[in-house]
């Protein structure tokens, strides 16, 4: 890991980030950051990107400033692109390029010689910088479309990682990573000097941070060391609050019952001074007065005690704020059995568009639960959408004998500007609106949320809906194709839904760089691809 000086390089002040109706999200917070590398963890929706939009200065807070002493550059968790957008484009040096084109052609413009103000060489870097990534040689008017997601995202932190900034942010950078991608970006982050902020669900690379910042809707909390030091001091933090709840707990029954005792004594007490006025020659005006100091000074006795009790109970409910509540994420699957040996898939001397492999032949049998696996652009997705029909193979015969689902890297089955609840309407869901509901909220997509845009959700909520949308659709899909199911999702998240997963009674192709998913699955074979071919084993 880098070790450098640290000096401050930008700081919140009273930092408030609130939804369009003026709900807030998080905050005030303030916090100084230095030149380390942070990783900011944090669950689904809490506003882990809109805090890296706002500091980018993407995003305006709703309060509050952010104090920058630095130059900052910002990698989203995925780039939208289109058929035209370049390589040039999708790495933000379009002018750059352009300014050097215009030179060459001899006609520059007045400022073209400021954009290539000390990036004369940048096309030779990038050249390198791909190489060492592992991509395809750089050309700057290259369709940017001709790279996998994995590998623009490698393009794109190519790029980030050549720039002259003081200062990176970085969204869910592994998402799209194979295993090698993402060992490059490690050795990227070990020889990065300036300051990082990583938002991240990967354990691997937030072991890899010299702090780590949680952000919940009511704190942002920085921690020395790596994520397992965060996780040790965090779980020691839940222990201490744990105790003192049940500290405060036994505290406010001890005084109770003191109260209760004391105020029973009171009472005794009152009775019988009352009964031996009786029997004293005292006039009604006397009795009267006496039995009005008695109700009085039980009165004040009753006041004083609710005041203890508030207190003690008051200090019970700040005790037991302090405890997290382990709320779990579930997620139910539909009845989808597949009987064993059920033709599932065949693939007969399958040729796959835009790649050179050799033909695929292919069974798939049963409730076979498959692991796709290879590098970035080896043609994983492409295969699940020509099984899907979405693409037609370049040769070859594709069979699929049972109803499918289907969940993609990029959520493109879904219609950003629709509800959780429009989609499902939509695709006839058999449950109940109440049903619904409920297995929403299991997700932990609450009323609200769930008729929201899915374009104002976060990209784990967003992931989490499109599993609602692909399961509970009216006839249960007997074989799932999943691709890189747990980007975007948090770690409760990604747990919850390898619990439901593991139970899935169907068939299962799911694509993931992510070992410790795959293996929670219990899946049954594997189909991966090695040295430019395709080959199949039994787990």
């Amino acid at each position: 890991m880098a070790h450098f000086a640290q000096s401050t390089y930008f700081v919140l002040h009273q930092l408030t980030c609130q939804f369009a109706n003026g709900e807030t999200l998080f905050g005030p917070f303030n916090l100084a950051f230095e030149q380390q590398h942070y990783g900011l963890v944090g669950r689904n929706g809490v506003g882990k990107t809109r805090l890296l939009r706002m500091i980018a200065g993407l995003d305006l807070p709703a309060d509050g400033h952010i104090e920058a002493k630095a130059s900052f550059t910002y990698v989203a968790q995925q780039s939208s692109i289109i058929e035209q957008t370049s390589l040039a484009q999708l790495l933000g040096y379009e002018q750059i390029f352009a300014a050097q084109a215009r030179l060459e052609q001899g006609c520059p413009q007045l400022d073209d010689f400021e954009h290539l103000d000390g990036q004369w060489d940048l096309a030779e870097r990038l050249k390198v910088a791909f190489t060492a990534a592992g991509l395809p040689a750089f050309e700057p008017q290259r369709p940017a479309s001709d790279l996998s997601g994995g590998e623009r995202m490698r393009a794109v932190l190519c790029g980030a990682f050549l720039t002259k900034v003081d200062f990176i942010l970085l969204d869910e950078p592994t998402n799209h990573l194979d295993a090698a991608g993402r060992e490059w970006l490690y050795q990227q982050i070990a020889a990065w000097r300036g300051g990082l902020l990583i938002a991240s669900h990967d354990r691997q690379l937030l072991t890899r941070m010299q702090r780590i910042v949680e952000l919940t809707p009511d704190a942002l909390r920085s921690y020395g060391g790596n994520y397992h030091d965060y996780y040790r001091q965090r779980e020691q933090e839940q222990q201490a609050a744990q105790a003192q709840l049940e500290h405060a707990v036994l505290e406010r029954r001890r005084t109770k019952i003191r109260l209760q005792k004391k105020h029973d004594d009171y009472q005794r007490h009152a009775a019988h001074k009352l009964k031996k006025a009786g029997t004293l020659n005292m006039s009604s005006s006397e009795k009267s007065a006496s039995k009005e100091a008695a109700r009085d000074a039980m009165g004040v006795l009753r006041k004083q005690h609710q005041g203890q009790k508030n207190t003690v109970d008051q200090a019970v409910q700040a005790a037991r704020a302090r405890v997290e509540e382990d709320t779990p994420v579930m997620l139910t699957l539909p009845g989808s059995a597949v009987a064993a040996h059920k033709q599932v898939l065949v693939l007969e001397q399958l040729q796959l568009p835009f790649t050179t492999m050799p033909p695929l032949n292919w069974r798939m049998d049963g409730p076979m639960r498959v692991a796709l696996t290879g590098p970035n652009g080896c043609g994983k997705s492409t295969l699940l959408k020509v099984i899907l029909g979405q693409l037609s193979p370049s040769g070859g015969n594709c069979r699929c004998s049972v109803t499918v689902a289907y969940l993609d890297q990029d959520l493109s089955q879904l219609d950003l500007t629709r509800s959780v609840i429009d989609h499902l309407g939509l695709q006839n869901t058999p449950l109940a609106e109440g049903a619904l509901r409920s297995q929403l909220a299991q997700l932990q997509l609450n009323a609200e949320q769930v008729m929201l845009p899915l374009a104002s959700l976060s990209g784990g909520e967003r992931l989490k809906a499109a599993l609602a949308c692909m399961l509970w659709c009216r006839e249960p899909a007997q074989l799932l194709l999943l691709d890189e199911p747990t980007n975007h999702l948090d770690l409760v998240s990604t747990q919850a839904i390898e619990a439901a997963l593991v139970n899935f009674p169907g068939a299962m192709l799911v694509v993931s760089h992510d070992d410790d998913f795959l293996k929670a699955l219990k899946l049954t074979h594997r189909l991966y691809w090695h040295h430019g071919n395709w080959y199949f084993q039994a787990m």
